[in-house]
């Protein structure tokens, strides 16, 4: 027996699912969260994000099968300005829980889980903080990084953004300035271990990977 699928489900060619990606934008500004698991949705079955995990893998290609696991109470003991240290603050801090963005599948596969998880570590690296300005900033370097659907949905906001905060334009611009130059200076962060190096101060991550703050 064939089925019809609703309009409003089908897919495009390239597999983007636009149902979700106006379910993103419907849901983003209160809810950011949930509209970056929609986009995520939209991107799963795309030519374009096979594209980029097939990318990715192969950066990362010795650590993607490494499961990553985090113990904030743990690395909360580590100094303040060790890479482990200052994640866990950021996160306790902001109240984030690091399996916020992971699928709920059990059979989720280490490296999208280490993708997931990379996002409030690439803050602390990079050196942006979690105000929408600076989520802007790591948009840039991370689209750089990796061309993907998820951070140019982040960065469509950013037209938005300046009509309600003209005056922090400036600033704006100057974070999307340094996150593009250092996402195209930088080693490919997708293929740093950072679960070995909690303990490493992060000046000296930083400066392994070619970014300055």
């Amino acid at each position: 027996m064939s089925h019809t699928i609703p309009s409003a489900d089908r897919q495009m060619p390239q597999g983007i699912n636009w149902r979700k990606v106006w379910q993103a934008y419907r849901v983003f500004m209160p809810n950011p969260a949930q509209g970056i698991l929609h986009i995520l949705a939209a991107a799963e079955s795309s030519r374009w994000q096979k594209w980029v995990v097939r990318r990715l893998s192969r950066q990362a290609a010795p650590i993607q099968d490494w499961d990553v696991t985090i113990d904030l109470d743990e690395l909360n003991k580590l100094p303040a300005d060790t890479l482990g240290g200052a994640y866990a603050r950021h996160m306790i801090q902001q109240g984030f829980d690091p399996d916020t963005f992971i699928n709920s599948d059990p059979n989720v596969l280490p490296f999208d889980r280490r993708l997931a998880i990379a996002h409030d570590v690439q803050h602390i690296i990079a050196g942006f903080d979690s105000s929408p300005i600076g989520e802007f900033g790591l948009a840039a370097f991370t689209l750089v990084q990796y061309w993907d659907m998820l951070n140019v949905f982040v960065l469509s906001w950013v037209p938005w953004f300046m009509m309600g905060n003209w005056r922090s334009i400036p600033q704006l611009f100057i974070a999307l300035y340094r996150g593009f130059t250092i996402g195209w200076r930088s080693r490919p962060l997708v293929a740093y271990p950072f679960e070995i190096y909690w303990d490493k101060p992060i000046l000296e991550v930083r400066q392994e990977l070619r970014i300055t703050k």
